[in-house]
């Protein structure tokens, strides 16, 4: 389709509230705004809570072509389950500037309607281990999560190593959580984080509202050989830098699998655990039959504490690498250098392209010469 011929068209703009059971299990989920129907392509999005424009666990996705050939795009913000249950209010601003077109959409806990699940069913999820655990504590722990329970009498829940039939000991069962008229639990296991690499386990629910047991395997995905990460840590833009406020270090990681990773900044030896975003991992487009993925996580930081020398690291750590992990750091000296180095480059590049003309010029001068004196 000719390009010129596609009429300029408004976006329309809906909002997602977060997921219950994120929010209830994990203490936080995403509020998604999605914008379609839109061309061209250019187009702003932004964050308000409770009216204050934020940027913090903010994420907007690159916009898509559609087969209609208009744009697609999706913008999210993660909300902690407090954050969510206190009523904040959360707004999606969105401006078109080819069609003039400019919306704000809200969202809150108290403008959503939650239907409670039927009762009568219990269901019974397993949910692999974090390599997050993996990493920190050298165990790994498998969640077996019980819901949709009427009561919490008559629940006994065991976790076996399923090949052996070993009944593990190292089993927490949490306090049952009442909600919309049913009841939740979460019955954690811990195990050897070797162990997890290689065996098979089983969550066995028995309840007097079942007619037989229950039981949900759970087992790690061996099907690809892991792919160790590369990671790639940039300095602040000379944007930021310029305008003196808080600049943001980027670290790009990329080429792993499975997708479970763990990524954690640190300056000085000291953990920062505010004023970061990571994403979710993202497939990456292949070549070949084997899957990778990548990530990237920010840290935002005072431009004085920057200007200050202060080192910054960015710590991967993944199954590739054997419980061991890459650390990239970076700091003012560093990043001056890498400036340097490519202004070297661009100069290099422009002397080697004035050489080339200045001997192709010669060259044509002495064709030319040459040429002359033969007609003569």
């Amino acid at each position: 389709m000719n390009e010129a011929a596609i009429k300029d068209a408004k976006p329309v703009v809906t909002m997602h509230a977060p997921v219950k059971e994120d929010l209830n299990w994990y203490g936080n989920s995403t509020v998604v705004c999605v914008i379609s129907d839109f061309y061209p392509e250019n187009i702003k999005v932004k964050w308000l809570k409770n009216q204050v424009e934020t940027t913090l666990n903010t994420l907007t996705d690159k916009a898509s072509l559609t087969a209609n050939q208009k744009y697609i795009v999706s913008s999210y913000i993660t909300v902690s389950k407090n954050d969510w249950n206190e009523n904040n209010v959360y707004s999606c601003v969105v401006d078109h500037p080819a069609t003039g077109f400019h919306e704000i959409k809200n969202l809150s806990k108290s403008e959503t309607c939650e239907i409670p699940p039927s009762s009568g069913v219990i269901q019974v999820t397993v949910v692999p281990p974090s390599y997050e655990t993996i990493y920190l504590d050298k165990k790994a722990k498998l969640t077996c999560i019980i819901s949709n329970m009427v009561t919490e009498d008559g629940l006994e829940v065991s976790w076996y190593e399923r090949e052996t039939r070993t009944k593990i000991k190292d089993i927490v069962v949490e306090n049952a959580v009442w909600q919309s008229g049913v009841y939740s639990v979460k019955a954690i296991a811990t195990v050897c984080a070797d162990d997890w690499l290689k065996n098979t386990f089983e969550c066995v629910v028995n309840h007097n509202e079942l007619a037989s047991p229950r039981k949900e395997i759970l087992a790690k995905d061996n099907g690809q050989e892991p792919m160790k990460p590369t990671v790639l840590l940039y300095p602040p833009h000379q944007d930021e830098l310029n305008r003196k406020e808080k600049v943001t270090l980027t670290c790009l990681v990329r080429g792993f699998f499975p997708k479970d990773i763990f990524v954690m900044w640190t300056s000085n030896d000291e953990v920062q655990d505010r004023n970061f975003m990571t994403t979710q991992p993202m497939e990456e487009p292949s070549y070949s039959s084997k899957k990778t993925y990548l990530i990237y996580s920010t840290l935002t930081v005072n431009f004085e504490d920057w200007s200050s020398g202060r080192s910054y690291t960015c710590l991967v750590a993944h199954e590739s690498l054997k419980q061991q992990a890459i650390q990239k750091s970076i700091d003012k000296t560093i990043a001056l250098i890498l400036y340097i180095e490519e202004d070297d480059d661009i100069d290099n590049l422009w002397t080697t392209a004035s050489t080339f003309i200045v001997l192709f010029l010669l060259s044509l001068f002495y064709s030319a010469t040459v040429t002359l004196f033969k007609v003569k």
